[in-house]
């Protein structure tokens, strides 16, 4: 086995010494993997999406360059989701398909027996703290974005249910130019799906763009609130 390619945010030597102690633990009961020696690995950097993904050959190598199979992973990849895909893709590997083993085939002995083995702190370039800082995103303040909200639009009203329908709260947001009562129904199918504050937030702006109301009340005609004032 050899890692012909690693741009991932750990280092080579680690994840060799990782994968052959995998590889190891499945040949306790599947043998040693017939093509073991040839088979070519990339490692790849996961920006997005799940902490890990992969795809592998299944049952083969090919002699060309290419690599037989590819692991991504995430900075916060736990030992653990290394150590299981890298194993999911060698079942692969060995000519297995996914309705022919489990998608985690290690044991939990062969976990702990890895956790004794490897520190995921030993794995990282040298380069991860720096990524690590680009990457980490401030998570926005979505009440406080729908209050924002509020004070620029005086139509747009914010009402907390709680408890509410299946959730601990619910968030209705309505448009006070609009008779509430008259589309109270219609606006049912709107509200228990606005339960969290980033929900809430997103349906603001649909009705911010007035798409909807405009279809509601038949381009302003029905349904409007007679008390309401600018």
């Amino acid at each position: 086995m050899k890692i012909i390619k690693n741009t991932s945010l750990f280092q080579t030597k680690k994840l060799n010494s990782l994968f052959c102690h995998v590889h190891s633990q499945l040949a306790k009961d599947e043998g040693r993997l017939p093509h073991w020696k040839s088979l070519k690995i990339q490692v790849m950097d996961k920006v997005k999406g799940r902490h890990a993904s992969g795809c592998a050959y299944v049952g083969k190598v090919y002699s060309r360059g290419e690599p037989d199979m590819w692991c991504s992973y995430n900075v916060e990849t736990t030992l653990e989701r290394m150590a299981q895909l890298f194993a999911h893709e060698l079942m692969h590997s060995y000519g297995y398909r996914h309705s022919q083993f489990r998608s985690k085939p290690l044991e939990p002995h062969h976990i702990e027996e890895i956790n004794k083995k490897f520190n995921k702190d030993d794995f990282y370039k040298s380069n991860v703290t720096k990524v690590k800082a680009q990457r980490k995103k401030p998570k926005r303040n979505y009440y406080k974005a729908c209050m924002d909200l509020s004070a620029r639009y005086s139509w747009l009203h914010f009402y907390i249910k709680s408890p509410g329908y299946q959730h601990d709260m619910n968030i209705e947001v309505t448009d006070e130019r609009l008779d509430f009562e008259h589309f109270y129904d219609d606006w049912l199918a709107y509200t228990d799906e606005t339960w969290t504050w980033c929900q809430a937030y997103n349906f603001a702006n649909v009705l911010i763009k007035g798409n909807l109301q405009k279809h509601k009340t038949e381009n302003y005609t029905v349904g409007m609130n007679s008390d309401w004032e600018e």
